[in-house]
This record gives structure tokens, C-alpha cells and sequence, in this order.
């Protein structure tokens, strides 16, 4: 899948929880900038901190990023496509949109850090099982040999 298609699903899955959250912004970054803005975001900062990067432009593999009180969705098509790219293509359209639901989801729940990671988790393991999983297994399984 090219750029143009995850922002078309990114888009697309978007539509539909845009008249529920009128206040909250949507925006499409390129990776050098979208880069930048992560080393800000508060938990990039925070695996910053305990030294989960040996070279962060080439390790960080967070296409979407949330800040709940800028109410800001920030996703980057060129770091997702890597993200993707060598998945099967039956499962890539599931994992973009779990990358974006999981950070969207972010801004609709209570609490901080672990806390609302974990509700998100679970709402999304209720109602979007398979992106869940999808995504999951790509975060955890990245594949060099596709």
C-alpha cells in the first residue's frame, strides 16, 4: 500500500468519527518533521528516558501519534508504509486503521499513561479485534524477510 492509499484509509476510518469528535484535528506529516514532533510527544519522551533507542530516526515505528489536550491526531504515511510494506497484503488496510483507532481511541478515555493505554486496549479488543491483533503482531514480529 502507497502513501496516497493509507491516507485514503486513514481518511475514510476517520469520517467516521469526525462528527463525534468536532474539536479534535486530524494531520498528515512527512517523516522528518513527523519525527520531530514525536521526540515532544509525552510518550516518546518517556521511552526516550529509559533508553529505548539506540538511533530513534531509525528505530521509532509509531506511525500515529495523540496529544489528548491539543486534541491532535498526527500520522505519518511514509513511517506507516515501512511499517506495512512487508505484511501480507490481507492484513495491511487492518493494521492502518488499528494504528489510527488505537491513538484516536486515546482521546476519547479517561487517565494517563499505562492507564488509558489499557482501556484503549480494551475497547479495541471488544470491538476491533482483528486490527488489534494485526497491529500487535506486526509491533511485536517487525519482518526483514519480506
Amino acid at each position: 500500500m502507497e502513501e496516497r492509499g493509507i491516507c485514503s484509509v486513514v481518511l475514510a476510518k476517520w469520517a467516521d468519527y469526525r462528527p463525534a469528535l468536532p474539536s479534535v484535528h486530524l494531520r498528515f506529516l512527512a517523516r522528518e518533521p513527523y519525527l520531530e514532533t514525536a521526540r515532544h510527544d509525552r510518550r516518546v519522551l518517556e521511552e526516550l528516558a529509559v533508553g529505548w533507542f539506540e538511533d530513534f530516526e531509525a528505530e521509532f515505528r509509531d506511525p500515529v501519534l495523540a496529544d489528548p489536550e491539543a486534541e491532535l491526531v498526527t500520522v505519518c504515511p511514509s513511517i506507516m508504509r515501512d511499517v506495512i510494506d512487508p505484511e501480507p497484503p490481507r492484513i495491511q488496510r487492518a493494521v492502518v486503521e488499528g494504528a489510527f483507532l488505537r491513538r484516536l481511541f486515546r482521546l476519547l478515555v479517561d487517565g494517563e499513561g499505562w492507564e488509558a493505554d489499557a482501556q484503549v486496549r480494551a475497547v479495541m479488543a471488544r470491538h476491533f479485534s482483528f486490527h488489534l491483533v494485526a497491529l500487535e503482531a506486526v509491533e511485536r514480529h517487525p519482518r526483514a524477510d519480506a
